[in-house]
């Protein structure tokens, strides 16, 4: 993970000096540059839907028939999926393929001057020996006080305004100790993440035909994930959130082209189904 964060740190820092060395900018524009790669795998999970959707009625025969045997359920439904040719499994790709990048992020934006700026570990050291007004300073606080280095030696502008700071974390907000209280209004961030997360669960499970027991896990897992990554985005630094909030509106937007994309596809081959008959 270490080497898959050095390699996106390398990544967001051409993007950082290309923008002249503005951190938020950098943020919003890698989360860009991350959906516009990923966008070919976002197309087959939409197509991988589609093809499960058509062979629902079915999934669901199949289920209530042979609810009582488990085994035979499992074969029957193996069966279909290779008939027609479906990954079961094809929907998860896109999110198999953005954990690596979401879990390098955790270090990226904790570690900025590490990963983004490649400052040699001598003089964050040298930085962190400071703060903590001691020689002797571990790996351990190095890497816990770099997001407090970065910020009290700016050298990162972490500052967006209207109170929003891309090194605060939220939960601080209801820190007593003064040096590292957040702004309240950076609450806002992961509060968006869990709402705009909830709203995109719906919108693509919208017009997918499920079967009772797989409505019942969507439901949990509906609830479950934009919780997870609310919480997450309360206790990260605020940039964290920032490319997690933002990644899930350029998602919305991809979404909604998606299936328009598809429902004109849909009405062309209906078109050409009437003509032949």
């Amino acid at each position: 993970m270490q080497l898959l964060s050095s390699f996106f740190g390398m990544i967001i820092r051409f993007i950082y000096g290309l923008l002249n060395n503005n951190y938020f900018w950098s943020i919003i524009v890698f989360t860009i540059f991350t959906k516009v790669v990923l966008f070919p795998l976002a197309w087959i999970q939409i197509k991988s839907m589609e093809k499960i959707n058509r062979i629902a009625p079915k999934d669901k025969f199949i289920r209530e028939k042979y609810k009582n045997d488990k085994q035979k359920q499992t074969e029957e439904l193996a069966k279909l999926y290779s008939e027609n040719k479906i990954n079961p499994l094809g929907g998860c790709l896109p999110l198999l393929i953005q954990l690596p990048i979401i879990i390098s992020m955790f270090y990226i934006v904790r570690q900025p001057l590490t990963y983004i700026l490649q400052v040699p570990q001598d003089q964050i050291k040298a930085y962190t020996q400071e703060i903590l007004q001691k020689e002797d300073v571990t790996d351990k606080e190095m890497d816990a006080y770099e997001l407090t280095v970065a910020k009290e030696k700016n050298l990162i502008d972490m500052n967006v305004g209207f109170g929003f700071n891309m090194g605060d974390i939220p939960s601080n907000v209801f820190s007593n100790d003064e040096a590292k209280k957040a702004h309240p209004v950076s609450l806002l961030v992961p509060i968006l993440t869990v709402l705009f997360a909830i709203f995109q669960n719906k919108m693509n499970q919208k017009g997918t035909e499920m079967s009772e027991e797989q409505l019942e896990m969507q439901k949990s897992m509906n609830l479950f994930m934009p919780l997870l990554t609310g919480f997450i985005a309360y206790t990260m630094p605020l940039a964290l959130g920032v490319y997690w909030l933002f990644g899930n509106v350029l998602q919305i937007i991809q979404q909604q082209f998606i299936n328009f994309v598809v429902k004109k596809d849909k009405e062309k081959l209906a078109l050409n189904e009437g003509g032949i008959k």
